[in-house]
């Protein structure tokens, strides 16, 4: 378990870096002028780097750190869901960011949280086991 959290939070930390900029990018990125998605997808980055930080603490760490993880994790997670809406993207249909970077980014925020939700309750289920608190 402590691997699928430490890959979970690496690759959708790289998803997060990539996604908002060259796989479904925002306005300024297809050729729009900046605007509030530009700054959204900026903070995106941040949240990524942040877990791909994070996950690859995890995955070198001698000590098991995997439920920490997953805690933090699951709240860069929500954050990254909820960034596009406290910053904000253009509410516009034809917008690149409307179609593409805002569900994009909270398709990742919800699949980071369910398999982090499934590490977690391996860990506990592993640890009752072996009888460690």
């Amino acid at each position: 378990m402590k691997r699928m959290v430490a890959l979970t939070a690496l690759l959708s930390g790289l998803l997060l870096l990539v996604v908002p900029r060259y796989i479904l990018p925002a306005c300024e990125y297809e050729g729009y002028p900046p605007m509030h998605c530009s700054d959204t997808a900026k903070a995106e980055f941040l949240v990524g780097a942040v877990l791909m930080v994070i996950g690859g603490i995890s995955f070198f760490s001698k000590k098991n750190i995997a439920a920490v993880v997953a805690a933090v994790a699951c709240i860069l997670y929500a954050v990254a869901y909820w960034l596009p809406d406290k910053i904000g993207y253009c509410h516009s249909t034809r917008m690149p960011c409307n179609y593409g970077m805002v569900p994009g980014i909270r398709v990742i925020s919800v699949a980071g949280v369910l398999i982090m939700i499934v590490a977690a309750a391996g860990l506990l289920k592993k640890s009752r086991k072996r009888g460690t608190p």
